[in-house]
């Protein structure tokens, strides 16, 4: 137990960038990976946390699901968002933003994003120059010469065949065998148990959508009322204006003017 304790990547405080001159490369960094949506203003660009889950997924595709990241406005779908990419594909790298610079990003404090960027990029980077053999990389088949991490510090194919365990190829990967399980690992069976946390900011989410589609349809029941209204009050000024059209051609057919 202490050593599956020992592997878990703990949550620590993204450190200040250091200078302006790391921030611009920080910046120029950002600019060079294709996204989504036009970067305008970055603080608020990354917000949600779905251009964030794109640029993981431009370096390891395999373990990011797109699909799971939507465009949100609300706090609660933004943290769901930011804890999903944490706990499901941020621990596969190694490590997990802390508590306080995900609300610190949600909040578009500035400089958080900033710094949470900057902890993605050294862990990218120590994929793909220092992290892992090249051997190991190509046995994982990870994009751009990166490798595809799973949890606990190893990388994965994708299809469980092979793991890299802090640099080494697991005994049984190369040939096709099953790797043994180490003491102290976690069961296969709980793998793709769902994540309490994930699931309350789900059901969160679910609710704060089902409120807001029903104010929706009271708003749109009020339109209604509104323009049936309005178009009992101009069915009245017509019928007003037949009136007064029959009173003149009364008028011009009594002194024989029509």
């Amino acid at each position: 137990m202490a050593a599956a304790a020992a592997a878990r990547p703990e949550a620590q405080l993204a450190p200040e960038i250091a200078s302006d001159e790391e921030l611009q490369r920080l910046y120029n960094w950002v600019d060079e990976i294709p996204l989504s949506r036009p970067k305008k203003n970055i603080s608020r660009d990354f917000q949600d946390g779905v251009l964030y889950a794109e640029m993981v997924h431009y370096f390891f595709p395999r373990i990011v699901e797109m699909h799971n990241y939507s465009p949100a406005n609300s706090h609660t779908q933004k943290m769901y968002n930011w804890s999903t990419l944490n706990l499901k594909v941020l621990k596969k790298l190694g490590f997990q933003l802390h508590q306080q610079d995900l609300e610190d990003v949600i909040k578009a404090a500035p400089g958080a994003i900033e710094r949470v960027l900057r902890v993605l990029q050294e862990r990218i980077a120590q994929a793909q120059v220092g992290g892992l053999r090249e051997k190991d990389r190509k046995s994982v088949g990870g994009p751009r010469g990166s490798a595809t991490p799973s949890e606990g510090g190893r990388a994965s194919s994708g299809d469980g065949g092979a793991s890299v365990d802090n640099g080494r190829l697991s005994s049984g990967a190369a040939d096709g065998r099953r790797p043994q399980e180490q003491p102290g690992s976690r069961p296969r069976s709980d793998i793709g148990t769902p994540n309490p946390v994930a699931q309350k900011y789900q059901q969160e989410v679910d609710a704060e959508l089902l409120v807001e589609k029903e104010q929706t349809i009271a708003e749109l029941r009020e339109m209604v009322v509104i323009m049936s209204e309005k178009i009992k009050k101009l069915e009245q000024l017509v019928r007003i204006k037949d009136s007064k059209i029959e009173a003149l051609n009364g008028k011009l057919q009594k002194y024989n003017l029509a």
